[in-house]
């Protein structure tokens, strides 16, 4: 028997035992993600295998790969595995599963599931129900999702602006191109024409021909603005691979004027590799400005001269903004340090070489200074190959916070990096979060942005994935699907807004909020500019978005309209979402004679007083054919007489 059972042993050992070649690895997910832990075994066959939950056996869990769905809090914890065979077992080292309640990780649905090569994606009302739609633009056929105002979206597959023939969708925006009240779609090719979609305002578009906007192509970004304040919007392309950055200037009649160096200005000439063109009131003076990064050359920044056209500024007049930079990709401006003036955050490394990101303080005097790590953190050194960045205060404590994508070392393919969030602690400085699927998953990521699709008070974040894949002569990353996170909120307070001009252009792109509360203890001025077009391809949610944490009340609401109109609230109750309307301008035509300033379909009702505190109606007019003008048969009857007019 001794004998018998020195020879099983022998057998046994001489049977190789499990050996773990690979262990599972830690992961950090949001609310609703799915995980996969897996290992690496080598060893005689069979090896079988159970997976193990903080100590405790899972039962069905005897695959080398254990895959959790719909992962919640209570997920959250220790995995391992012990493997065995007939020579005996081994245990896995512990992987932590760390769950970020913050976002939810929508996982179903054709905005989430799809494959594509996405590169811009822009959020906008299209069907004016008051939920933002989204509009993303593809390598092919691009993808359009209207909201269910149920959390979910429905993939629109029969409309022209997806049946578009696309080469290479990149920079997408929505604009009121023509103030009809409905926003209508810029959609910019990397190596076709561009697009120009009509909105029909029943939920239909038309593609626009014999336009000077589509005449062009080879756009990276699509970018609205109304650098002439006329109250009609311009577009200007940044333009890859050698052309002109172009500036069109929009006529106010649906049709454009491609701009020339000889009436604006270099703007419209200055050539190179252009990522992103983006308009912003650097100055506050009431006039947009433009500032351009590029692949291959140094930035370039242009003040806006007041009188339709622009100046480029240098060195001298700026501090370091337009120093020479190592390849810059997206930027994006935002007043981070609530100061009352912007700021701007500008990635750099989109080649092989590695540089730090940049972030530009304004002075308030017209120039800038470029922030350190010793002052701001980790967001300007951290190096990911960035392309897209976009602001928001994503957990409403009243300090703007910063998303950027990441995609991977171009004409490597690989599948991707992660994107990275950073979290302002209100003192000038950032903190980069480390927890949940945004900054987590690893793909090749371009366009990100914020916008709130279900209503609640706080933004969510849809990212493009699939990058460079297709491009000729680019990188291969493959087709991917979009990642939509839900912001699952707090306890703090907050207040949106939604603008529409009357004398401005009507989706009131260029206008400044500023909002004035007591937070914690302290009262200070938080600022919005409603941008036509964000970071890099993309576009966030038209609405201005306000955390105010423990306010109850802002205390001023102020709007800078584009037209110069500054319209004041005061004592506005938080968590709400409130329209707010330009007020009319009036103009003296003669005695009782008048012309009220507005867009075409917009109703009035005029109203006089003697004494400006006491109101009657005098009629009720709508502008149908774009020019309102109205008599009053009763303004001889009064010694004074004072007139306004009130939205309908």
């Amino acid at each position: 028997m001794l004998v018998i059972a020195l020879i099983a042993m022998a057998a046994a050992n001489a049977i190789a035992q499990p050996a773990i070649t690979r262990q599972p690895a830690d992961q950090s997910v949001s609310l609703g993600a799915n995980v996969t832990f897996q290992i690496t075994a080598t060893g005689a066959a069979p090896l079988n295998y159970q997976w193990h939950f903080n100590e405790t056996e899972m039962s069905g869990a005897t695959n080398r790969s254990l895959i959790l769905t719909n992962v919640q809090l209570p997920n959250a914890g220790g995995y391992r595995v012990v493997v065995t065979n007939v020579a005996g077992s081994r245990t896995s080292g512990v992987a932590k599963l760390v769950v970020d309640p913050t976002f939810t990780k929508i996982t179903t649905g054709d905005i989430v599931t799809g494959l594509a090569t996405s590169w811009g994606a822009a959020w906008g009302d299209f069907d004016n129900d008051g939920f933002i739609d989204l509009v993303v633009g593809n390598v092919g056929t691009d993808f359009l999702y209207r909201n269910n105002r149920d959390g979910t979206f429905t993939s629109i597959t029969s409309s022209v602006v997806v049946v578009n023939d696309s080469d290479g969708s990149a920079g997408v925006a929505w604009a009121d191109y023509d103030n009809d009240g409905n926003l209508d779609l810029v959609i910019g090719d990397r190596v076709g024409k561009n697009k120009l979609f009509h909105n029909n305002g029943d939920g239909t578009f038309r593609k626009t021909v014999g336009n000077a906007v589509v005449a062009d192509g080879q756009a990276n970004s699509a970018n609205w603005g109304d650098y002439n304040n006329d109250g009609h919007v311009d577009l200007m392309i940044a333009s890859p691979f050698g052309p002109p950055n172009r500036l069109y200037r929009n006529n106010g009649d649906g049709s454009f004027t491609k701009m020339t160096s000889a009436t604006v200005g270099n703007i419209a000439s200055d050539g190179g590799s252009g990522v992103a063109g983006i308009w912003s009131d650097y100055d506050n003076d009431g006039d947009l400005d433009m500032f351009v990064t590029h692949y291959d050359a140094k930035n370039f920044f242009y003040r806006n001269n007041g009188n339709g056209t622009f100046t480029k500024l240098f060195r001298a007049d700026t501090s370091d903004l337009d120093a020479p930079s190592s390849v810059s990709g997206g930027a994006t401006w935002g007043d981070y340090d609530n100061d009352g003036d912007l700021d701007l955050f500008v990635m750099r490394g989109l080649s092989l070489a590695l540089t730090d990101d940049a972030l530009y303080r304004n002075n308030g005097d017209g120039t800038f200074t470029t922030m350190t790590p010793e002052l701001v953190g980790p967001l300007v050194n951290d190096h990911q190959h960035g392309q897209s960045c976009a602001w928001a205060d994503y957990d409403n404590d009243g300090w703007l916070d910063l998303f950027v994508t990441a995609s991977g070392l171009a004409f490597s393919g690989e599948p991707g990096r992660n994107s990275l969030l950073y979290h302002n602690k209100g003192d000038g400085s950032f903190t980069r979060i480390t927890t949940g699927s945004p900054i987590n998953d690893v793909n090749w990521s371009e366009g990100g942005i914020w916008g709130d699709y279900d209503n609640d008070g706080f933004m969510d974040l849809f990212v493009a994935n699939g990058g460079l894949a297709g491009v000729p002569g680019g990188g291969f990353a493959g087709k991917q699907a979009d990642s939509l996170f839900r912001n699952n909120g707090n306890t703090n307070a907050w207040l949106k807004l939604k603008l529409i001009g009357t004398v401005s252009n009507r989706a009131a792109i260029g206008a400044k909020v500023r909002v004035k509360a007591t937070i914690g203890g302290k009262t200070f001025w938080q600022m919005r500019e409603i941008s036509g077009g964000d970071g890099f391809l993309s576009q966030n949610d038209l609405r201005p978005n306000f955390g105010l944490r423990d306010a109850r009340v802002a205390e001023i609401v102020r709007i800078e309209w584009p037209s110069g109109i500054v319209q004041e609230l005061h004592g506005v109750a938080s968590k709400q979402i409130l329209t707010v309307r330009e007020p009319a301008r009036l103009l003296v035509l003669g005695p009782g004679g008048f012309r009220i300033q507005s867009w075409k379909g917009m109703a009035f009702e005029v109203q006089a007083s003697t004494d400006l505190e006491q109101w009657s109606p005098v009629t009720t007019v709508t502008n149908l054919t774009g020019t309102l003008e109205f008599t009053d048969p009763d303004a001889a009857n009064d010694l004074r007489r004072f007139y306004r007019a009130v939205l309908r």
